[in-house]
């Protein structure tokens, strides 16, 4: 037989809980495929489905190496990303970059430098169980933000680690990748 039998071998990934974990952008920024894996999603209006991959990272958390699902629709998720890329420290330089009321953050230009500028950063994400048992992202904070919280919070038993200072903001090099 081909196939080999392995009698209590785990075949899912990581699970994620509810509750904040370390994430860390993992490569593959892109837009949603369409129906059947083929073209881009677009809903009836056109606008477009974003994926950014979101993986657990950090030792002390029981959830260590698990994904996190995180989709951001343009049609309302502009401020999703914007905070996304607050938490990971590029917001201040795409604004920078790209000034005034006329660009939005899913324009082409922004988005190519996403693409590769994004994975690596790491960040704080509260994430919540859907209906089907995947963890999906309900908060992004920045480590100094997510200290804010936690001690609001006055220690609610979420797991999560803030040990590491906040993200320093880039310099946004020349080039089209800003």
């Amino acid at each position: 037989m081909k196939e080999k039998a392995q009698d209590g071998k785990t075949f899912t990934g990581i699970a994620v809980g509810d509750g904040w974990h370390e994430i860390e952008i993992q490569d593959g920024i892109d837009n949603m495929p369409g129906k059947g894996g083929e073209g881009v999603y677009q809903d009836e209006k056109g606008f477009k489905a974003w994926k950014i991959p979101m993986k657990v990272k950090n030792d002390e958390d029981v959830a260590n190496g698990g994904t996190i699902g995180c989709t951001v629709f343009e049609a309302n998720g502009g401020d999703l990303m914007a905070t996304i890329l607050e938490a990971a420290g590029l917001w201040k330089t795409i604004c920078e970059k790209f000034p005034g009321d006329d660009v939005t953050v899913f324009d082409k230009k922004i988005m190519d430098g996403v693409k590769t500028r994004l994975p690596g950063k790491t960040f704080m994400v509260e994430s919540r169980l859907d209906k089907a048992g995947f963890a999906k992202v309900i908060s992004v904070a920045s480590y100094a933000k997510y200290k804010e919280i936690k001690a609001a919070d006055k220690g609610d038993g979420k797991k999560g680690s803030a040990k590491k200072e906040d993200v320093k903001a880039e310099v946004a090099p020349a080039g089209d990748n800003w």
